[in-house]
């Protein structure tokens, strides 16, 4: 007997097992960075990864196709901060440009202050259609 996967009205696989899908992913690349992080393993990793999680987060929620409820593709503000906060933190942990983080953490509240500008200069939702109850 095959098991199909859960599927929409369009035949692409379901979003929220896709989502449970990728948040179980996360939890095991945390736990096994956990694990290596409290030397459970003896073995270290000398590899910064957190920026690299980070981009790579960024960079799904900026593939994400489906539109909110104001008709705009969601995620982007949010895959950009993700995808600026490992950049940044690449730049750090590699010393890019002589920066360390004792250096360069003013570069997070300009960041934020750039998305907060964009978010107050995004359009208005516009307003819910109302409808009347049809009598008769």
């Amino acid at each position: 007997m095959d098991i199909a996967p859960a599927t929409g009205d369009t035949g692409r696989p379901n979003r929220s097992q896709a989502r449970t899908v990728f948040g179980l992913v996360l939890m095991l690349v945390g736990t096994l960075l956990l694990l290596d992080r409290l030397d459970w393993w003896g073995v270290h990793l000398n590899v910064p990864l957190w920026p690299w999680v980070l981009v790579l987060l960024g960079l799904a929620r900026l593939g994400e196709r489906s539109p909110d409820e104001r008709g705009c593709r969601r995620g982007n503000r949010g895959a950009l901060w993700l995808l600026f906060l490992g950049a940044w933190g690449l730049v750090n942990e590699y010393r890019l440009f002589g920066l360390h983080y004792g250096q360069s953490w003013p570069v997070l509240l300009i960041g934020a202050g750039a998305l907060v500008v964009w978010r107050a200069m995004d359009p208005a939702p516009p307003a819910p259609v109302r409808r009347e109850p049809h009598h008769g």
